[in-house]
C-alpha cells in the first residue's frame, strides 16, 4: 500500500482558513497579525511517497494465520491403506480388485484385515521410503501370521476366498520387502501354501468372479516365483492352469503368454541339464522362441501398437520414433514376450559360441550365433521404443504428472526390460548408453530409488543372473 502526503506545508491555521502562509520561522505572519499561536509546519517526511506494502502484507498474513484451521493428522496405517487401494484395488493395477467384493459381502475376517494392514504398510514404505512404515509393516506381518495359521486350521475358513487372499497378501509383502528368493524361505513359502489350498477349493468357487480372479492370481504369482527362484513349475501348478483354463477365455494373449512362460521354466531346467546334447538344447530353445514370435505376430487388433515417427532425433528416444500401446498392460505384456525371447536367444547364442571354436561346422555355428544376436537386438530396440510412452519424455507427452504415483510405477516397471535390453544388446546398437541416460533421468524422481541401482549394475559390468535382478526389483509386486 502506498501513502501519498498532501502537497502543502502551511500551518494548521492557514490551511483551515485557506490563507497563503509565508512559512516564517517560529510563527508565520498570518498567525502573528491575528494574535494566534502558530501550530508550526508539517514534517517534510510526511509529504514523501512511502511504500507500506510489506507492512500491510504482514498485517494481512497475521489475520490469515489466525484463520487457518488446525491440520488434520491422518494415521500412518490409514494413509498406507489409501495408497494400497489406489493402486491394487481401484487404481492402475486393480490386481486385487476382489478385495472390494469380499469386503462388501460381510465384515472382513481378522486374518484378512491383518494381512491388508501389513502389505499396505510395506507398499507405502516402497513408495515413500518410510522407515516408520517399514517397521510397522513388520509388526503387522508378524501379527498376521498366527491369524492366518488359525484360519488354516478351521474347516470353515480353510478353503474360503478370504483365507486364500490373505495368503496372497502375505506373499506380496515378501516380494515387496525381500528380494532374494535364494536366501529367504518365506519368498516362496506363502505362494506354495496358497497352491496347496487348491485341492480344497470347490468347483463352485471357480465359477464366481472372485474365485476365478484369485485362481488366476495364484497361478501367476506361483509361476513368476518359480521363474525368479530358478525352479521349474510344479505339477500342481500345471493342474491349476488346466482347471482355470476351463473357466476363462484362454485365448487372451496375456493368459497365453503365461503358458509359454511356464514352458520356459521347464525348458530352463533341461538347458541346465547335462543329459541333452547342445544341438537338442538349441532345437528346444528355438522351438519355444518361435512360439513366442507367433504369439507376438498374431496379437488381436485391440493390442496393436501405433508407431510415431519424429521429425528430429531426441534424447528421449533411441531411434527417431516411439511406439504407443492401447494401454499400460498391453505394453507390459509385449515387453514380457521380448524379455523371454532375449533369454532364449541368449542361451542359443551362448551354445553356438561354445560350438564355434571347433569342427567343420565352426563357421555355421558362428553364423547361427550372429542370427541369435540379431533377434536379441531387435527385441531390445522394441523395448526401448515402448519406453517413452510410459516415462513421459520431454518431446513425447505432457510431464505435468511426472511425480504422480501412477507415473512412478510406470517407470518402475520399465527398469527390468531396460536392464535386459542394455545388458544383452550388441554394443553397436548404442542401447547401453541410451538406457543409462534414461535410468539417470528416472532416478531423478525420488520415488524410483532402484533406477540408480540398475544403472550401477550395468555400468559395473557385474553380470548377475537376470532373474536375480528381477527379484531385486520386487518381482511381480508392482506389475504382472
Amino acid at each position: 500500500m502506498v501513502y501519498l502526503g498532501k502537497p502543502s506545508r502551511a500551518c494548521a491555521h492557514c490551511r483551515r482558513r485557506k490563507l497563503r502562509c509565508d512559512l516564517r520561522s517560529q510563527a508565520c505572519g498570518q498567525c502573528v497579525r491575528a494574535g494566534l499561536v502558530c501550530g508550526g509546519y508539517r514534517d517534510p517526511n510526511q509529504l514523501r511517497i512511502q511504500d507500506e506494502s510489506q507492512a500491510t502484507r504482514q498485517k494481512a498474513m497475521v489475520g490469515m494465520v489466525k484463520a487457518l484451521p488446525p491440520r488434520v493428522q491422518i494415521p500412518l496405517d490409514e494413509k498406507a491403506k489409501g495408497a494400497f487401494f489406489s493402486h491394487y484395488v481401484i487404481g492402475m493395477g486393480r490386481t486385487y480388485d476382489v478385495l472390494e467384493r469380499i469386503d462388501t459381502q460381510s465384515s472382513p475376517d481378522l486374518h484378512l484385515t491383518a494381512s491388508v494392514e501389513a502389505v499396505s504398510l510395506a507398499f507405502f514404505h516402497f513408495q515413500y521410503n518410510s522407515p516408520k512404515a517399514s517397521s510397522l509393516a513388520r509388526e503387522k506381518y508378524l501379527s498376521a501370521l498366527p491369524l492366518v495359521n488359525s484360519a488354516l486350521r478351521s474347516p470353515q475358513q480353510l478353503a474360503s476366498d478370504s483365507t486364500l487372499l490373505s495368503i496372497l497378501f502375505l506373499d506380496l509383502y515378501e516380494k515387496i520387502m525381500h528380494n532374494d528368493p535364494r536366501s529367504s524361505e518365506a519368498w516362496m513359502s506363502h505362494v506354495r501354501g496358497a497352491l496347496a489350498l487348491f485341492k480344497f477349493r470347490t468347483q463352485q468357487q471357480f465359477r464366481t468372479y472372485v474365485g476365478r480372479r484369485l485362481s488366476v492370481r495364484l497361478f501367476t504369482n506361483m509361476l513368476i516365483s518359480c521363474v525368479g527362484a530358478g525352479a521349474p513349475a510344479p505339477v500342481a501348478l500345471l493342474r491349476l492352469r488346466q482347471e482355470v483354463a476351463s473357466h476363462i477365455d484362454d485365448s487372451d494373449p496375456k493368459w497365453r503368454v503365461t503358458g509359454l512362460v511356464m514352458e520356459y521354466t521347464l525348458l530352463r531346467a533341461e538347458l541346465d541339464s547335462k543329459l541333452l546334447s547342445n544341438n537338442e538344447k538349441i532345437r528346444l530353445a528355438k522351438k519355444l522362441d518361435h512360439k513366442f514370435k507367433v504369439l507376438a505376430d498374431n496379437l488381436p487388433a485391440s493390442w496393436v501398437r501405433h508407431r510415431i515417427s519424429l521429425d528430429k532425433q531426441s534424447t528421449d528416444v533411441l531411434e527417431p520414433y516411439y511406439d504407443v500401446y492401447p494401454d499400460y498392460f498391453v505394453a507390459q505384456t509385449c515387453n514380457v514376450i521380448r524379455i523371454m525371447r532375449i533369454c532364449l536367444n541368449e542361451s542359443i547364442r551362448t551354445i553356438y559360441t561354445e560350438m564355434a571354436g571347433e569342427g567343420e561346422d565352426a563357421e555355421y555355428n558362428r553364423s547361427c550365433g550372429l542370427f541369435a544376436s540379431q533377434i536379441i537386438d531387435a527385441m531390445a530396440k522394441e523395448i526401448c521404443a515402448a519406453g517413452p510412452q510410459l516415462t513421459g519424455g520431454d518431446n513425447i507427452v505432457s510431464k505435468k504428472d511426472d511425480f504422480s504415483p501412477v507415473r512412478r510405477l510406470h517407470c518402475y516397471t520399465l527398469l527390468f526390460p531396460y536392464y535386459m535390453a542394455a545388458r544383452y544388446a550388441s554394443p553397436e546398437t548404442n542401447i547401453l548408453p541410451w538406457v543409462l541416460n534414461q535410468l539417470k533421468s528416472i532416478a531423478s524422481n525420488p520415488g524410483i530409488r532402484h533406477a540408480e541401482r540398475v544403472g550401477k549394475l550395468l555400468e559395473s559390468g557385474e553380470h548377475l543372473p537376470p532373474w536375480s535382478v528381477y527379484c531385486i526389483l520386487g518381482s511381480y509386486a508392482f506389475a504382472a
